[in-house]
Formats: structure tokens, sequence, C-alpha cells
């Protein structure tokens, strides 16, 4: 019985294994970071693709605004910043080209919020006759209209508007 000494002696500590390092990732982690990224690439790509497309909104809307603040702005101005607009939104469409009843019919049916048809009468005042201008209310009215269908117009692809016959 000499070799019983303590048998507590003879134990070795407890071996812990090694940490769980984070890296390398294993594959469903980088299956989710690429997804994460393809994600992320795709969302800028359509931000920026439309925010490009409403380049020239803004430059209309930056336009209407220096109208506004160099004065009063006269209708045929105004008038000729919607047809300009309305080429670039709906290119090849010739909606310049339609009498003042049918462009502002038209403007209307693109633009769902714009009332452009209380200021027909107006606007054909302050457009062809030489002695009479618009009055406050009504260039206000008009300018308001006009920023809201620069605004607010449907894009190419959705619009429905028929051409009167």
């Amino acid at each position: 019985m000499s070799n019983q000494g303590d048998p507590l002696a003879e134990l070795r500590d407890i071996h812990l294994p090694e940490a769980v390092s984070l890296w390398p990732l294993a594959p469903g982690w980088w299956l989710l970071l690429a997804l994460i990224a393809a994600v992320l690439g795709l969302s800028i790509a359509v931000w920026l693709r439309r925010y490009r497309a409403n380049l020239y909104r803004r430059q209309a809307l930056l336009q209407l605004q220096t109208m506004q603040t160099s004065g009063s702005p006269e209708a045929s101005a105004l008038l000729t910043l919607l047809k300009r607009t309305a080429d670039t939104a709906y290119p090849q469409r010739g909606f310049s080209s339609l009498s003042l009843a049918q462009f502002l019919e038209f403007l209307e049916q693109s633009g769902p919020n714009a009332k452009f048809s209380q200021s027909l009468a107006s606007l054909e005042t302050g457009l062809y006759s030489s002695d009479e201008r618009m009055s406050s209310a009504d260039t206000q009215l008009l300018v308001e209209n006009t920023r809201i269908w620069i605004n607010q117009h449907v894009n190419s692809a959705e619009l429905e508007y028929q051409y009167p016959c």
C-alpha cells in the first residue's frame, strides 16, 4: 500500500476546448452576406435610376421657383414651362402641340391633383390679350397647379391619355 498515496494528485486540470472563432465564417453566413450585398446593391441601383429619372422635375421646379422670385410669372412663361416639362416627361408623344384646352385637359388627366380647367379663361386672357393681365389670384392658382402637376404627374408607362378625335 505504499503506492496508494493521494489519488487526487494524479488528476490533471480540465482542458477547455479552444474558443469558437468568428473567422472563417460558416457557409451559411457567407450566403447571408452575399444576399444582403445583392439587396443593398439593387436598392441603390433602383434609387439612383429613380433619382436620375426625376432630374427634369427638379429642374422644372427650380425654374418655377426662379420665376416666382423674380416677380409674378407671366402666363406664357408658365405654359412654356409646362409644355417643356411634358415633352421631357413624355418624349415623342407631342403633347405640346395640342390646343390650349386639349393641353390643359391632358395636364389634368396626367396629374390627378392638378386642376387647370378652372383657369382656362384667365389663362387665355393672359396669353392672347395684350391689354389685360391675369389677376394675382389667377396667377397664384396657375403657379400652384403647375407645381402640383410637376410633382405628381404619372410616368410615361402609366399614362392613359387618348388624343381627342
